[in-house]
């Protein structure tokens, strides 16, 4: 009966660079998802309650921009951002639980190669 492989401890997931990268990464990513995903719903609504700016005058040189046109455009560059965030999020994420597999899978073939080398027991 072959023997088992001793089971990974907190202590042994914590010495793995790769599974602490991980975690940091996959930490990193879900917090920046999260906080894009409650900001775009947040700039998604002002945009929608706010009134897009008339089109600019081709004839002006110099066209001025009015108030409400310069908080539509602002609003319009917050949600873009956060945008950017949320996509920047979900590929930290996927990248630290890929860190996190390799890590725990690495340590795991570590863990079960001495036991395989062993000589049978009589």
């Amino acid at each position: 009966m072959p023997a088992s492989p001793p089971p990974l401890t907190v202590q042994t997931l914590m010495r793995s660079s790769l599974v602490v990268a991980g975690l940091l990464f996959l930490a990193v990513g879900l917090a920046d998802s999260v906080a894009g995903h409650v900001k775009i719903l947040q700039y998604e609504q002002l945009l929608r309650t706010t009134a897009p700016p008339p089109p600019a005058d081709p004839a002006a040189l110099f066209p001025t921009a009015s108030e409400g046109q310069e908080r539509y455009e602002l609003a319009r560059a917050k949600l873009a951002f956060y945008q950017l965030l949320l996509t920047a999020g979900q590929l930290l994420s996927a990248l630290g639980f890929t860190l996190l597999a390799v890590g725990v899978l690495r340590l795991r073939t570590r863990a079960v190669q001495p036991l395989a080398n062993s000589p049978p027991l009589h």
